[in-house]
């Protein structure tokens, strides 16, 4: 391939990406890593923000938390991306229950908060832990809001 083809699909490609929904302006993402990280951060952890639409605008976490099939405490085995698209209009909440063996699991999912003196960023979160010491879903909740808005939500 032409490096002028190569440069045409490397612009295309750029472009593409910048149309794609974003965090706000006022969330710098490596702020959000590591808060979020400080607060349930761990390989058994899955934070996904999203559009209105359910776009994935970040994510969080083990990669392995994110995409494995996880019980829903509502009697459903799903990933932690379908949780976020079933409950894009939902008030925020929390949910715990048994998954496998000694293992425990913690969904909060709701509107990401906005801090003192900021706009409505109009964004959905949901975040999972799962394991032998997975907090609590109103845990998750309490520090993963609270890290949301230190980082400039």
């Amino acid at each position: 391939m032409r490096s002028g083809a190569v440069l045409v699909l490397l612009a295309g490609a750029v472009a593409l990406a910048g149309c794609g929904p974003k965090l706000p302006k006022t969330v710098d993402q490596g702020a959000l890593t590591e808060q979020v990280g400080r607060a349930i951060g761990s390989a058994s952890t899955c934070v996904l923000i999203a559009d209105a639409k359910g776009k994935t605008v970040w994510t969080g976490g083990g990669y392995i938390t994110c995409s494995r099939n996880l019980p829903t405490c509502e009697g459903q085995v799903t990933t932690a991306q379908e949780v976020l698209k079933a409950n894009l209009s939902t008030p925020a909440r929390f949910i715990s229950c048994d998954s496998a063996g000694a293992n425990t699991v913690g969904w909060a999912m709701g509107p990401v908060p906005a801090g003192k003196g900021r706009a409505v960023s109009g964004l959905r979160y949901v975040a999972v832990m799962e394991g032998e010491r997975a907090l609590p879903g109103i845990e998750v909740q309490d520090r993963v809001e609270r890290a949301f808005v230190r980082a400039g939500f």
